[in-house]
């Protein structure tokens, strides 16, 4: 626990506002509507909301430390090659709605150096695109930039050590919203129809370089997977899915690429799930249900459980439904209906959760249902699927098939590829035809929108049930 002496308060802010002014590092996945719960803080004594609460005069105040603020070492890069015209060192950068990974990239020799992670503190004002708009939309938008640039320069200084190298580029990756927010850019036409971006185009300003995406749904974080997975000059057809809170996908080859986002929440990362987390110590991240409910879990760096993340959440499901404590409607069995099923002490994965989950596995596989629609194919046409992200990399495959996140027919075809959008990035500093590949492909991509697809609609109210 973090102790805050707070000094004259007014009650004309929450204590949300406070602290996040103060520079203390708060969660608000709900964008501080009050249901989330995660700005749970201890204030003279008693837990309030911090999002709701509005003191008066002095008070201390507790916030929870959930350990999700330490910059992390991350441990997968995908491949790429350095052509050896560019020189020197960059610092590339995926920007995600609820993480930020870094690398530290020697340009001339197409190695990385270091790479480092943290959480995106723009997660105050929400855990999704779409309260982050909302949020820009209310004057935010210089503070979320402000939030985003400083997260970036910590990564920065971690990944240095304090040493004193020559960075010739910031190569930055992320989807459309956090690049927007990065560069300061209005926002205001991604949250109206047509979705109008300021700006997607590739962007080369004060030794920083904004890597192209494909509309205001769709960005340059998937551009950046489909160029160095190489789908673009692929003659097999391939998947790629990026699990993550936007839940964006491609289906296409070098003849022709279609892609589309889908509103997945951020369950699939620990949000909006009661004791969800981030993928730090503590957090479940393997769930066993024997006989008897009896469970076995494993925690990320072994130590006692503290939440659980995204692959944890997948495991639970799955085995929930395994062992019949769930029915095919996802409905929990009555023992469990009021307080939730007990994982560790203090966590339990509640029938909220499960509603979560069922949302989100329903809007992807609808999602990737509807692209080989609207492409011409089946699940059989498919060489590849590229499950993306920190999430898609430690997934169980397994778990993913029996809820139905991923069709049984390509449990065979699964390639865990790790951070894409962070390779694309590095791959764009080391290799100079990037920049003609990722400008081309973007162009290529053709969005498909859900929300006006009759098939979508039906077919994600089909996979939200656990058949």
């Amino acid at each position: 626990m973090k102790t805050i002496e707070l000094k004259d308060l007014k009650g004309d802010q929450t204590l949300l506002e406070i602290l996040t002014a103060k520079g203390v590092p708060m969660r608000a996945d709900c964008g501080g509507s009050g249901v989330c719960g995660k700005c749970r803080i201890k204030a003279d004594g008693e837990w309030l909301l911090a999002c709701e609460a509005r003191l008066t005069g002095d008070a201390v105040v507790e916030v929870p430390d959930s350990g999700e603020d330490d910059i992390h070492v991350e441990s997968s890069l995908w491949p790429f090659k350095a052509d050896g015209r560019n020189k020197g060192m960059a610092v590339c950068v995926d920007i995600g709605t609820t993480t930020i990974a870094a690398a530290l990239v020697d340009r001339t020799a197409g190695t990385v150096t270091d790479m480092a992670g943290s959480v995106n503190h723009q997660r105050i004002y929400g855990s999704s695109v779409i309260s982050r708009i909302e949020a820009a939309g209310k004057g935010m938008e210089p503070e979320m930039t402000r939030l985003v640039r400083e997260d970036i320069a910590k990564l920065k200084a971690a990944l240095l050590h304090g040493r004193d190298e020559d960075i010739t580029d910031t190569v930055i990756s992320g989807n459309t919203t956090m690049e927007h927010l990065y560069m300061g850019y209005p926002c205001e036409g991604l949250g109206v129809a047509p979705y109008k971006p300021y700006d997607i185009s590739l962007v080369k300003k004060d030794g920083v370089v904004l890597l192209p995406g494909a509309s205001a749904f769709v960005g340059a974080d998937i551009v950046s997977g489909i160029c160095v997975l190489g789908m673009d000059q692929s003659s097999k057809l391939c998947a790629l899915m990026d699990l993550g809170t936007n839940g964006e996908m491609a289906l296409g080859s070098s003849e022709r690429m279609v892609v589309t986002s889908t509103a997945a929440g951020p369950a699939f990362e620990g949000g909006n799930i009661s004791c969800g987390m981030a993928g730090v110590p503590g957090a479940i991240s393997r769930a066993r249900i024997g006989y008897g409910g009896k469970v076995k879990t494993e925690t990320i760096s072994g130590v006692k459980a503290a939440g659980i993340c995204g692959t944890g959440v997948v495991d639970t499901v799955s085995q929930l439904k395994l062992a019949g404590i769930i029915d095919k409607t996802g409905l929990l069995a009555d023992e469990y209906f009021d307080e939730g099923f007990p994982l560790a002490e203090g966590v339990n994965f509640t029938q909220k959760d499960v509603r979560e989950v069922q949302m989100a596995k329903g809007a992807v596989r609808a999602g990737l249902e509807t692209l080989m629609k609207e492409y011409g194919a089946e699940a059989g046409d498919i060489d590849t699927l590229y499950l993306c992200g920190g999430f898609g990399q430690k997934i169980d495959v397994d778990s993913a098939c029996a809820i139905g996140i991923i069709p049984p027919s390509l449990k065979n075809k699964v390639v865990a590829a790790g951070n894409t959008s962070l390779a694309g990035a590095a791959a764009f500093a080391c290799d100079s035809s990037m920049a003609q590949r990722m400008t081309a492909a973007a162009e290529m991509c053709e969005e498909i929108e859900l929300a006006r697809n009759g098939f979508f609609s039906e077919a994600y109210i089909k996979y939200m049930n656990f058949d």
